[in-house]
């Protein structure tokens, strides 16, 4: 029986409550309490990404307040999380630290008023954030397997190869293009979602990582 997003959020061990509470800890701690209220929401659709800061405008955006919450919003993947916790005993861990890698993307919006990236600013405070061992952000995650586990459709690269997985038909090859390359995508096949223990043997053999959809025209690996 498909669970609720209460119950489900309970299972990964974090609650939108001690979630909301986990992120006041980090504003104090890291941000000098400079960061304005955002809704932290879990969300059933973001399966390439474990976390995304969303917004509707600009950072200089006339008509976008910082404390507007619904044009805001830090966004969650339940179903990557909750495969996480399936298998491993650190995804409370894991969350904490896609909280605050996304927080330090509210704070380039917010605060230094730029669009979020992973440039110096990101990295400095990154460092500095890491450096007191509470947590330990990256730039990309590492679930790879539950990302692959959750795909369905896949398209890839005629040019490089690369390949693009997702949970959803959202890739559309007309419009978009190979984020490596800019070569034209080409959809393979509609795919039998993996059990856990396929995915990981599937990734052993793939030097292909998937890439979300808003980043599709910029190399890289995985967002988190």
């Amino acid at each position: 029986m498909k669970r609720n997003l209460a119950t489900s959020a309970a299972a990964v061990g974090l609650s939108p409550e001690v979630l909301q509470a986990r992120w006041c800890d980090l504003n104090a701690r890291y941000f000098a309490g400079l960061l304005p209220p955002i809704s932290i929401v879990w969300s059933r659709r973001l399966t390439a990404s474990v976390g995304i800061f969303a917004s509707r405008g600009g950072p200089r955006s006339p008509q976008l307040a910082s404390t507007d919450r619904g044009r805001r919003e830090i966004r969650l993947s339940l179903p990557l999380l909750e495969r996480l916790a399936e298998r491993a005993p650190y995804a409370e861990q894991e969350l904490l630290n896609t909280l605050a890698h996304e927080m330090i993307h509210q704070w380039q919006f917010d605060v230094l008023k730029r669009r979020p990236n992973h440039g110096l600013d990101f990295l400095r405070k990154m460092t500095e954030m890491n450096r007191s061992g509470e947590v330990a952000i990256t730039i990309y995650h590492s679930l790879q397997k539950e990302v692959l586990a959750l795909s369905r459709f896949v398209w890839r690269c005629k040019d490089c190869c690369r390949l693009y997985r997702r949970q959803r038909n959202t890739i559309e090859p007309t419009r978009h293009h190979c984020g490596a390359c800019g070569g034209p995508l080409q959809e393979l096949m509609l795919v039998t979602p993996l059990s856990p223990n396929q995915a990981l043997l599937r990734t052993a053999h793939l030097s292909e990582n998937p890439i979300p959809l808003n980043q599709i025209n910029a190399a890289g690996n995985p967002n988190r």
